[in-house]
């Protein structure tokens, strides 16, 4: 029965947290952005999240994911978690209040309603049914666990297996955080520690201690999380390591202090119940953690930013934002494919700069291409471009388009699904043009430091256009949003003069054939790298523009 109970409660978990996610329509990532900006309204949104999802482990694997997405800052990542820990704190008073009545006769109609509601088309109320069912089975998973202890302590006495003083201490916390690793569940834990409890099987000392073991047991899932998210997400895992495993070692070694006082505020509150004194134990360190640890969240950030970092040596790039926990949620999964996709653009930047012979440097600065054409020259170095291709494009790009074909199945709308089918086509473009710069790399080089004028000209002409374009793709990046509707219109517009500059090459390659300044075969040269530049720069201005289009012009892209 007690292993029913774990069950049950967890299905209910499971369902509670699949209502939430099921009907927040991105009201959780708006709230994200305007909520925690400063350190108090972190913490504050990560104790009110917790305290109606009923779910520290699911807010802090949420946080992870949008702090992977680059959604939030990691001092803002751990200013959630550690309210989270605070949040979680309100499970023990209801699971306390829920031993007190007979919670069959609340549980039933919940279920029972959130069955019918699970079978209507809307998903708002789809989603409400899961929360409906979720609190129905909390509700009976911690009845079935009361009802296993009850029945248990007539056929063996655990009370005989208690520890006192410090060992109990230590072997409760392990028992605890043991347990809570196992099922996942800090809420699971404490149920059981209450249960135990009241039904005299352990005593009240060591239920305090099982339940500090079940902060450090509550770190496994977010662990878990943070291995197939990017740095930042790794860090913020580590945060809430150093959260548990902090207070649980002060509270450890001062345990009888922790005890005395919060036996001296259950008598301020006029609490005599030891089940209640045990929730109040739970509030009181996660809230003495808060106090006290968040007041070095800059320190935490340091100390991270300086030991975790990413392996030196890695050739092969890796995707920075995508990360499946997010895909229940279009809008992050979005603004993710949104920085992924710049991702994949900067690593194409690179390889175009490096193959016109130009440094980023040179892109980004204010002097013009005549003059670093004629001062600067072409870096010696050699760039394999097959390769760079393999490990810094070709990885990114299927990255993207496997989490935009998942992410679209969760849309809510038409304008979500095509503005995340957007991206594929905008990482396929990116991908077009770095695959065409094999083809022009051999004569760019030769023929811009050509002995021939005429020749080496026309190369540079070729270079210094398409640095312009980098430019100006440079500058768009750093813009405010009202200017950037303008500039994308105008890359836009400068689709069609490529194309008719294109057809002029026509006209200057045959009138310098005609009088002998190149040779044939020169000429045809021009032509195609001439073509093959200009269909670079298309899919580079096709790709730009839909990364850095607002949503009000989706519509605008969309017939375009």
């Amino acid at each position: 029965m007690i292993l029913a109970g774990v069950a049950i409660l967890l299905v209910g978990m499971s369902n509670l947290g699949n209502g939430f996610k099921s009907f927040s329509g991105g009201l959780l990532e708006k709230i994200l952005k305007k909520s925690t900006d400063t350190r108090v309204k972190s913490i504050a949104f990560g104790t009110i999240t917790t305290i109606l999802m009923q779910s520290s482990t699911l807010v802090s694997v949420i946080s992870i994911s949008f702090l992977g997405a680059g959604l939030i800052t990691l001092a803002q990542g751990i200013g959630i978690v550690f309210g989270a820990n605070l949040g979680n704190s309100a499970g023990s008073w209801l699971i306390v209040g829920l031993t007190k009545i007979n919670i069959s006769t609340l549980a039933i109609p919940l279920v029972v309603s959130g069955a019918l509601l699970g079978f209507q088309k809307d998903s708002v109320l789809k989603g409400l049914g899961s929360v409906f069912i979720g609190i129905g089975f909390f509700f009976l998973g911690v009845d079935y666990i009361k009802s296993g202890f009850e029945s248990y302590k007539e056929i063996m006495d655990l009370s005989k297996f208690n520890f006192t003083g410090m060992k109990g201490v230590l072997i409760f916390v392990a028992l605890g955080a043991i347990t809570t690793g196992i099922v996942q569940s800090s809420h699971a834990t404490i149920a059981i520690i209450i249960s135990a409890l009241i039904s005299n099987q352990i005593t009240y000392e060591n239920a305090l201690a099982a339940t500090l073991g079940t902060s450090v047991g509550g770190v496994v899932t977010a662990v878990v999380a943070s291995l197939s998210t990017n740095l930042d997400g790794k860090k913020l895992a580590v945060a809430n390591c150093i959260f548990n495993f902090t207070i649980a070692l002060i509270v450890i070694v001062l345990f009888p202090f922790f005890v005395n006082l919060v036996n001296l505020v259950a008598d301020i509150l006029g609490i005599e119940n030891i089940a209640l004194k045990t929730a109040l134990f739970h509030t009181l360190f996660n809230l003495v953690a808060v106090i006290l640890i968040s007041m070095f969240v800059g320190q935490i950030v340091a100390f991270l930013d300086r030991v975790i970092k990413e392996p030196k040596n890695r050739d092969t790039d890796r995707p920075l934002y995508l990360n499946n926990n997010i895909l229940e949620y279009p809008d992050t999964a979005i603004e993710a494919l949104q920085k992924e996709s710049e991702h994949l653009y900067n690593n194409a930047y690179a390889m175009i700069a490096h193959t016109i012979g130009f440094n980023r440097s040179d892109i980004r600065s204010k002097e013009s291409f005549d003059f670093i054409v004629e001062n600067k020259k072409w870096f010696s170095g050699s760039v394999d471009l097959d390769y760079l291709y393999r490990q810094k494009i070709k990885v990114l790009f299927d990255a993207i388009m496997e989490f935009s074909t998942k992410a679209q199945l969760y849309a809510d709308d038409e304008a979500k699904v095509h503005r995340i089918f957007s991206f594929k086509l905008a990482s396929r473009n990116i991908t077009e043009a770095t695959k065409n710069l094999k083809i022009i790399q051999g004569n760019m080089k030769v023929y811009a430091n050509s002995t021939n004028k005429y020749l080496a000209d026309e190369y540079n002409e070729m270079r210094k256009d398409m640095g312009e374009l980098l430019r100006s793709i440079e500058k768009l990046k750093l813009m405010k949003d009202e200017s950037v509707h303008l500039i994308l219109q105008n890359l836009k517009g400068a689709e069609k003069l490529l194309k008719e500059k294109d057809y002029s090459a026509f006209h200057r390659v045959e009138t310098l054939i005609t009088e002998n300044k190149i040779s044939v075969t020169n000429g045809t040269s021009i032509l195609n790298d001439s073509a093959f530049m200009a269909q670079i720069a298309i899919n580079l201005i096709e790709a730009v523009v839909i990364i850095f289009a607002k949503d009000e012009y989706s519509e605008e892209i969309k017939q375009d």
